[in-house]
């Protein structure tokens, strides 16, 4: 016993510093105290990014080891830094113009169509395709449908399916419509870069994208409150449900689509899970089978087709 102790002390020691650091990061209540600081806002970024970006890194080298490497993409120094820029002016110009909301705003840098521009930097920089490849599938349901509400407004005068009807809530600042434009440019652009190597590749792509989406839907549930509390001299909550971690997409009227909105994580997640993984990867096919074949009628990109 004596021999055994030391060990049972040490654990009991690192159990007790992991403990604090978990609890910091648990969402608590929507008036915990915590939320009212940038403190608790960009821990959960951090872990965010971590753990998304880590769990592609190694679902691509795991599918490399698994099935064999990729040629590598050429490089493209420029789109790199043109995405950081981009994700960094977005950052500053929505925190700039609206003071009240910088807690909220650096909450939603979890929101998957903006970290996907650094998860598609990080890609381009180490050079993988299927690891952009991911960063496209990632946010297709979303992004690729803007296409379809904005084609709907422009013919019907109305947005037919609202996913990007949250621009035109009245809580809406206009500094987050000026910097939504990532929503139109950034799948055609992980397209482009990817036809500039050997191809597309659509299924190791998937398959790290679905894992992505697993560490993304778990990192945002545990730590990110379905709303804020009321920003000063306001009545209302600042709404969050981060990657819809909570329920589907409040304009969204689909009744077997919300089904279980706002269930316990065992059982919502897996249902959101699935449809927003086929939903992905099918839209994600679409567009980019429209884009790849004006790559091959216009340019003599060598990797302007789908790969595995």
């Amino acid at each position: 016993y004596q021999r055994q102790q030391p060990r049972l002390l040490r654990r009991h020691s690192g159990a007790s510093r992991a403990g604090p650091a978990m609890d910091f990061l648990r969402k608590g209540e929507r008036d915990d105290e915590k939320h009212r600081t940038l403190a608790h806002a960009v821990a959960v970024c951090c872990a965010f990014y971590g753990a998304v970006l880590g769990t592609g890194l190694l679902a691509d080298w795991c599918l490399e080891a698994a099935l064999g490497p990729l040629p590598e993409l050429p490089p493209a120094p420029g789109s790199v830094v043109f995405l950081l820029a981009y994700w960094a002016a977005l950052l500053g110009i929505r925190s700039s113009f609206d003071a009240d909301g910088r807690i909220a705003i650096v909450y939603e840098l979890a929101w998957s169509c903006t970290a996907a521009l650094v998860f598609a930097a990080a890609a381009a920089w180490l050079r993988r395709p299927a690891l952009l490849c991911a960063a496209g599938i990632l946010v297709a349901i979303d992004q690729v449908l803007w296409y379809v509400d904005i084609l709907g407004y422009l013919i019907l005068g109305k947005l037919p399916l609202k996913v990007c009807g949250y621009l035109f809530w009245p809580s809406t600042h206009l500094a987050k419509k000026v910097t939504g434009m990532h929503h139109l440019f950034f799948v055609p652009l992980v397209v482009v870069l990817c036809a500039r190597g050997c191809g597309l590749p659509l299924g190791r792509g998937f398959l790290v994208s679905a894992l992505q989406t697993i560490a993304s839907q778990a990192v945002c549930r545990f730590s990110t409150p379905l709303e804020l509390p009321p920003p000063p001299g306001k009545d209302e909550p600042r709404y969050m449900n981060i990657n819809l971690c909570y329920e589907a997409f409040r304009d969204v009227k689909v009744a077997w689509i919300k089904r279980y909105d706002r269930a316990r994580p065992a059982v919502y997640l897996p249902w959101m899970l699935w449809i927003w993984n086929l939903g992905n990867v099918l839209l994600f096919a679409a567009l980019a089978s429209v884009l790849l074949l004006g790559l091959r009628l216009c340019t003599s990109l060598p990797g302007a087709h789908f790969i595995f």
